[in-house]
């Protein structure tokens, strides 16, 4: 259902810079775009680890749960409003410029609360989930999804055009996340409430503490480098790397979607995890080969479908898209790693991932690094890093791999005993 839901948010997030692009020039869809992917990554800083402390803590239909709920919708808001805030502060200039020129104040005002809602929106969705209620996930994320495009014909003569296309385009996603978080206690069956307080407050803290780290660790690469890539390069150059980003995010959630598999089945017979880890890396890497292959015969689309404006897209897509081979991978061994509860080679996985990207990436998008743009230096720091990172994969998950216990005997009835594994799938 997660990944349904992500696949969604992706495909729609294409279409919709796809009709920008064809409705309003390259600069203006690459000023809006950098601010799209701004509140992305603010809403990454500003989660504190709240979503998975949540679903374990808030995760009933009882007052401590509700609750817990409510101060981590305020700890997210005041969060993410500071952050918000102070990101805009931090690089004011080509990459937030279009919030100041439609005001002085107001602009970055509207940046704040929009990240505000796009944080609220994640453990809103987790509340839903605790309760059932994958209904309500999937009807957000659609609506979401649908109410971007007729957004996109208003105010298309207007002087601040770059402003407008950010806020159709997070706009939406922000209010359902602030609709959300008021409703979702009352559609689980609770409400908001600030006290009593919680007999487990100080272990959610910790625990949310600990997820946070975790979680800064192994998604920094993905928001990252979009962040040093805006910052670094004019509005017209990100407007095509954010083409090709568009249909790297889909592409890569095949080796996710199918490490999650392994992750969630994986741990249920340990005696079968080696197969299983053998089986999802065959099917990974071959999909992710198919799909290199296929990029690198039809790339060109890209410019016939966007237009010549976005030649520079087309150039950096295959690297990219190839970079996913080595990332099926990592995202396959790291599951496995997660699963046998080896703490020290997922932290060797996580941070060399991070690494491995985001360190070539200072080095070489910048102006005056060793590439010929910015957007080329992303390229070759995203395939060189993901290389980087599978070796070091492979080599962790091999130097601490134990055998694994022998095959569980059968019961009277004919059925297997299942390990004692299945904790791991949390890990």
């Amino acid at each position: 259902m997660l990944v349904v839901g992500a696949a969604i948010q992706a495909g729609s997030g294409a279409i919709f810079w796809l009709i920008a692009a064809k409705l309003d020039t390259e600069a203006s869809v690459g000023s809006a775009a950098k601010l799209s992917q701004s509140v992305l990554f603010v809403t990454y800083l500003a989660g504190l680890g709240l979503p998975v402390a949540l679903a374990r803590y808030a995760s009933k239909r009882d007052a401590d749960s509700d609750t817990t709920f409510t101060w981590g919708v305020i700890a997210t808001a005041v969060a993410a409003a500071l952050l918000g805030l102070g990101y805009v502060a931090l690089l004011h200039g080509s990459a937030t410029d279009a919030l100041t020129d439609w005001h002085p104040w107001a602009g970055p005002a509207v940046f704040a609360v929009t990240t505000i809602g796009a944080a609220l929106s994640m453990i809103a969705d987790v509340r839903f989930m605790t309760a059932r209620r994958w209904n309500l996930v999937m009807i957000r994320i659609t609506l979401v999804g649908l109410a971007r495009f007729p957004l996109l014909f208003l105010m298309q003569d207007h002087p601040q055009r770059a402003f407008w296309l950010f806020v159709f385009s997070s706009g939406p996603m922000a209010v359902s996340g602030v609709i959300g978080a008021l409703a979702a206690p009352r559609l689980a069956g609770g409400r908001l409430r600030l006290g009593p307080r919680p007999e487990r407050t100080e272990q959610a803290v910790r625990y949310s503490a600990v997820n946070y780290l975790s979680t800064l660790a192994y998604q920094a690469p993905y928001f990252a480098l979009p962040v040093i890539v805006l910052a670094s390069v004019t509005s017209e150059a990100y407007a095509s790397f954010n083409v090709a980003w568009g249909i790297v995010a889909v592409a890569f959630y095949v080796p996710t979607a199918l490490g999650q598999a392994l992750l969630a089945e994986g741990g249920r017979d340990g005696a079968h995890l080696r197969h299983q880890v053998r089986l999802g890396l065959g099917l990974a890497v071959g999909l992710m080969a198919a799909g290199t292959l296929v990029t690198a015969v039809g790339r060109d689309i890209v410019t016939v479908i966007y237009g010549d404006d976005y030649a520079d897209a087309a150039r950096v897509l295959l690297p990219m898209v190839a970079a996913g081979i080595p990332w099926a991978v990592t995202s396959m061994l790291l599951s496995e790693v997660r699963i046998l509860h080896r703490h020290a080679a997922t932290v060797a996985i996580t941070l060399g991932l991070t690494v491995a990207i985001v360190v070539p990436a200072l080095l070489l998008v910048p102006e005056g690094g060793l590439t010929p743009s910015g957007i080329d230096g992303a390229a070759v720091s995203w395939f060189v890093g993901n290389l980087a990172a599978a070796a070091i994969a492979v080599a962790a998950a091999r130097l601490g791999r134990r055998p694994l216990p022998p095959e569980p005997a059968a019961d009277d009835d004919g059925r297997e005993r299942v390990g004692q594994t299945a904790g791991a799938v949390a890990a």
